[in-house]
């Protein structure tokens, strides 16, 4: 590679380090980015629109349309209120529950979404019961990122991922379930284990009881007492299902994911026009996080132009002739790196990585496992610090905005040890696939 080769990587470098350290919005950023790449002659105007995966940006403001015009119903409160009502106030109950619907709510909406939904309620829950609500917080946090990668839309990472490799919703569930779902029973064991003397039963305590169930009365009447429209929350669950058969029957219709999201944004906005605005609905779409990921697309383009990439690829290759092991270095490789930046950044500039060692292993017959192994590095890695995920971000922001502040060390103190145990079960659960499928 020639010197001057070099500057498309240095700008994406610099970029991510930006990203990084918050030091201007991140889409500022990658936005800059790009255009010095077309500035600079790495890319031509033509090219630089060309390496932006408008399938990913469609699908992604699809969904953030279809939970924002369905969050206006007030579906969400609601049900998180009633599920308040269902733990009776217990902390061992509400900490059971409230994990696992992250991690439910994070594989058909998204993790970021699922977060804003879930943190406020579970800050006032703790908090009125005298409890500290930073664990808890860090448990839905880690919750959200494990579910969002049970699916094609659960995680922006997957969305690149499955549009890149033209996997299907059905791809997503039936390849990585084993392992989710391992690593939630895991995490789940290790926080009851590790926060047990905060989350005793409180049967035998009747101040606490008393206490737990004035805040249930409290949080019902704050947090329902507005006037919910049946009819809107009927056709926001009945589009969401439709939606989502959509993608589960993406094979059969013979579309692909993101005109079903699109078609189902569209029709929850048209038969919900009485009940809220388009330009209320598309108010809800994070239009700079779409901003971030086309500048994203062009920065990696550039870099992909260099060559560097490919030669990436072909390291990794020759580092090992056992599949199994190339495996495993894409998966912790990704792991690592995620915990150090975006995983989104990183997911970007690996898919050429990837498709080059498809290339040079044609003939391999689990070739499809390099994927999966960068779909769960990723997600698994992210969460190992603040820094690794949107959804560590926005959760620790929330938490910040409510008065209970999380330090990277006290989030790295937590959630690298169960990066750590989730990235060993989805070890055990590809080499089984390598060695035994």
């Amino acid at each position: 590679m020639e010197l001057v080769h070099f500057v498309p990587v240095i700008i994406f470098i610099a970029a991510l380090g930006l990203i990084a350290f918050e030091i201007v919005d991140k889409a500022l950023i990658a936005l800059t980015g790009a255009v010095l790449m077309v500035l600079l002659g790495f890319l031509g105007p033509e090219d630089a629109v060309h390496a932006i995966d408008f399938e990913t940006i469609i699908l992604l403001m699809a969904m953030m349309m279809l939970v924002e015009i369905s969050r206006k119903s007030g579906i969400f409160s609601w049900m998180n209120v009633k599920l308040v009502s269902l733990t009776r106030g217990n902390p061992l109950a509400i900490a059971i529950i409230f994990s696992l619907i992250t991690a439910l709510f994070s594989a058909f909406l998204d993790n970021v979404t699922t977060i804003i939904i879930v943190v406020p309620i579970t800050i006032e829950l703790f908090r009125g019961l005298g409890r500290d609500p930073k664990p808890i917080i860090l448990q839905e946090i880690l919750m959200s990122n494990i579910g969002g990668a049970l699916t094609l839309i659960g995680d922006p990472t997957h969305i690149i991922i499955g549009s890149a490799a033209e996997l299907t919703f059905n791809e997503f569930i039936v390849n990585l379930w084993m392992p989710v779902v391992g690593s939630i029973v895991a995490l789940l064991g290790i926080f009851v284990v590790w926060r047990w003397s905060h989350l005793k039963p409180i049967a035998k305590n009747l101040k606490t009881l008393l206490l737990s169930m004035m805040l249930i009365r409290k949080l019902e009447y704050e947090f329902l007492n507005i006037e919910l429209s049946k009819t809107f929350i009927i056709k926001s669950l009945a589009v969401i299902l439709l939606t989502l058969t959509g993608f589960a029957l993406q094979t059969q219709l013979g579309l692909p994911v993101h005109i079903i999201g699109l078609a189902g944004a569209l029709l929850l906005a048209l038969i919900c026009t009485k009940n809220i605005h388009i330009h209320d609905a598309l108010k809800g779409v994070e239009w700079t996080t779409l901003m971030f990921f086309a500048g994203l697309f062009i920065m990696v383009a550039g870099v992909e132009h260099t060559g560097l990439l490919d030669e990436i690829s072909k390291f990794i290759v020759s580092s090992s002739g056992d599949f199994g092991m190339v495996v495993i270095y894409v998966l912790w490789g990704s792991a690592i790196i995620s915990m150090l930046i975006d995983n989104v950044g990183f997911v970007t500039v690996m898919v050429p990585v990837i498709m080059g060692i498809e290339a040079q292993l044609s003939g391999e017959p689990h070739i499809q496992l390099l994927w999966w192994a960068l779909a769960l590095g990723a997600v698994m890695g992210g969460n190992g610090t603040i820094i690794g995920s949107s959804a560590n971000v926005v959760g620790c922001d929330l938490a910040k905005k409510h008065g209970e502040p999380i330090t990277f060390f006290q989030y790295s103190k937590y959630a690298f040890p169960t990066a750590f145990v989730a990235l060993l079960i989805c070890t055990a659960y590809l080499l089984y696939r390598v060695n035994f499928t």
